[in-house]
Parts: structure tokens; C-alpha cells; sequence
């Protein structure tokens, strides 16, 4: 009898300390559909990223699509908040102010996407210590990875901390996270030895991090942002803008179905395929974002040229798209203007309805209600 292409895990309730490392079989990845699919899939990120290099100051794609994308990948995990707070609470960011609940947990995703996406640049690979530096922003500790005395199982169904039945039992047992995350990130890294498209590669690499399971908790928000740096670090995105979590949470149950799949039964095809669509979709969708986003910049800055004598008003309006909510300090720290023409300035606005004045908890804020609208859908 033929042995199998993939290994699959023969027991869900013991540690799969057998599972294969990577590569694997070209068989599993080289079919028809998924030549196709990839194709379209490298097509579409191809213009989101020709459109984002187009662009002269990137501040607005890294601050909005970033935060959205941290909103998606947080809800995954039913850390769930409204667009209002977490804007209220970025606005905040970097202020004497306390954030607290679901939105503090989102702005540690994005702060963790960009740390990653900075060590990259300086490290130029990946490492062990990479993903350790995601999971002490995501989780905010110092711990490290999940020693073999951590008993985790991934469950499913019932209500409670020990309820449900085990589905998969990550590896456990002593060195065995470290070797199969250097099995891993040298599969990444080295494009030589392991000569595969970076999207499929992107594809192998995320299942393998989630059943590697390195860590007590965290490791979802942890190997999504592994996604996108994979992305960035292949050169295929300058910038870890891309909103492939928005994908993920409309169609939650088939990835965790299609992740089970290849442990159980081994149908690489299937997660394969549901990853090159994720970022097909989530590369047009982001793309159309960013148009949307430049053509009401462009329209606000018309606005305020036709019907207004204000000063400045590319810096006033870059920085009024850089977040949904503005105030007056964003712009005297800035050092664009002194407080006093700020608020008069964002008053103006306000009269015309470009933007909306809102009070919270005793703060003058200013919604940029076109910029709102779009990242919301």
C-alpha cells in the first residue's frame, strides 16, 4: 500500500509530537485549482500594492487599515468593539489616558502587526524571537513560550473553562516547540532550499504555526499577524496594510473546519485554496478602501481650497485622514498650528459638514465622517 502524502494526527487527544515537519509533499500543493486560484491571487495583491507605492504620504493606509485589520483579527477571538471606541481610544494613544477592555486589546494587536513588521526590516528574517515579541504585545507579559508542563488542548463546544471536547492537543514535550519553530521559520526564510511561491508558502507556514500552538494563549491574533508579515517580508506588500482578518471573520467557521481538515484528514487543497482566496478578496477590498480613501481626501481638500481661506490645508487635511477622530492637540503636538486656530479651524469644518463635533466624557473630538463611513463598510 502507498504511504500517504501527509501524516495526519492519529489521536486528537495526545500531543501531536509526530507532526510532520515542512516541506511538505509538492503533490499536496501543486494541482490545478490551486495554479489558478494563486494566479488571481497574485494578480490582486499586485495592484494593492503598485496602488499603495503610488501613494506620496502613507500615514492614512497605516493607521486606518491597520486598525481595521486589528479590529477583524480581535473579533476572531470574540474580542468584540465598536468602531466608536476604538477610535475614541486610539485618538487617545500615546496620552496620559487609561484604555481599557476589548479596545486596549485591539491597539495591542496593531502595536504587535507593526513591531513585527519593524523587526523584519531590521532582522530580515524571521525567528524564534519574533514570534515571542508578538505574543508579549499581544498578551502583554513576559512570558515566553508554553513550557511542557502546560497541559493545552483546543476544545470544542460547552460553556466553561473545562468543558467541550478536545479536538487537537498541540505537541508537548521538552524542545520539541523550539525545533518545530526552527523547522518552521527555516522553512519560511530560506527560499533557496525551499524554492515555493511566497502565498502558498504563506498558506503551509500559518497551519503550521496554529498546530505548533507555541504558546499558552494568543497564538491566532499571533499567526495572523505572521500572515501579513509574510507578505511584507516576500516583498509583495510594502506595508502591512492588508485586511485579510475581514475575510477570516465572515467565513469563521470554515477556516477552523479547513484547519481540522488537514489535521485530520490531511486536504491541504481545501486550506490551500481558502487562504489564496482570503487574500485575493481582501486585496480588491482593501484596494477599493484605499481609492475611496484618497477620492474623499481629494474632495475635502477641494472643499476647503474652494470655500474656505484656511492655512495649510494639506497638512490639516493629511492629518485629519490619518484616524476617524481628530482634536486639537493632534495638531498643535504636530506642530501645525497653535490651539487656539485648530479648534477655530475644525470648527469651520463642522459648519460645513465635513466633519461632526462629538463630546465624550467632557472632550471635544471631531469625526471625519466620509473616512468613518468607508472603513466601516
Amino acid at each position: 500500500m502507498e504511504a500517504p502524502l501527509f501524516k495526519i494526527n492519529p489521536d486528537r487527544n495526545k500531543p501531536w509530537n509526530d507532526l510532520p515537519d515542512l516541506p511538505i509533499h509538492p503533490n499536496l500543493y501543486r494541482t490545478v485549482d490551486i495554479m489558478e486560484q494563486l494566479g488571481n491571487t497574485k494578480s490582486a495583491l499586485g495592484r494593492l500594492h503598485g496602488r499603495s507605492v503610488a501613494i506620496p504620504n502613507q500615514g492614512i493606509l497605516i493607521n486606518t487599515i491597520s486598525l481595521q485589520e486589528a479590529k477583524a483579527s480581535s473579533e476572531i477571538e470574540n474580542i468584540f468593539t465598536t468602531d466608536d471606541e476604538l477610535y475614541q481610544a486610539y485618538s487617545e494613544e500615546g496620552e496620559d489616558v487609561h484604555v481599557k477592555g476589548a479596545p486596549k486589546e485591539v491597539l495591542r494587536y496593531r502595536e504587535a502587526l507593526w513591531e513585527g513588521h519593524r523587526y523584519l526590516m531590521a532582522q530580515g528574517q524571521f525567528d524564534q524571537d519574533y514570534f515571542i515579541r508578538l505574543y508579549r504585545i499581544i498578551k502583554q507579559t513576559n512570558d515566553g513560550l508554553r513550557p511542557p508542563s502546560a497541559h493545552i488542548y483546543i476544545k470544542q463546544g460547552g460553556t466553561g473553562p473545562n468543558a467541550g471536547t478536545a479536538i487537537y492537543t498541540p505537541p508537548r514535550d521538552k524542545g520539541i516547540i523550539e525545533q518545530k519553530l526552527q523547522n518552521l521559520t527555516d522553512f519560511v526564510n530560506d527560499d533557496e532550499k525551499y524554492p515555493i511561491d511566497p502565498l502558498i508558502k504563506m498558506a503551509i507556514a500559518h497551519y503550521q504555526f496554529e498546530v505548533i500552538h507555541p504558546f499558552r494563549d494568543g497564538n491566532g491574533r499571533a499567526g495572523r499577524i505572521f500572515n501579513i508579515n509574510i507578505l511584507t517580508q516576500k516583498g509583495l506588500l510594502d506595508l502591512p496594510i492588508l485586511f485579510l482578518s475581514r475575510y477570516i471573520i465572515n467565513h469563521k467557521s470554515e477556516y477552523y473546519s479547513l484547519l481540522a481538515g488537514v489535521t485530520q484528514r490531511g486536504l491541504w487543497e481545501r486550506w490551500i485554496l481558502y487562504m489564496l482566496k482570503a487574500v485575493e478578496t481582501t486585496a480588491n477590498l482593501t484596494f477599493n478602501k484605499v481609492n475611496d480613501i484618497l477620492a474623499a481626501k481629494e474632495g475635502m481638500m477641494k472643499a476647503i481650497t474652494d470655500e474656505t481661506k484656511i492655512r495649510k490645508p494639506e497638512q490639516l487635511v493629511q492629518m485629519i485622514f490619518t484616524q476617524p477622530l481628530t482634536k486639537v492637540s493632534h495638531l498643535t503636538d504636530a506642530k501645525i498650528y497653535a490651539e487656539g486656530t485648530a479648534r477655530n479651524y475644525l470648527n469651520q469644518l463642522c459648519d460645513l459638514s465635513i466633519l461632526e463635533k462629538r463630546t465624550i466624557s467632557g472632550h471635544h473630538y471631531y469625526l471625519n465622517m466620509e473616512l468613518y463611513r468607508i472603513l466601516s463598510e
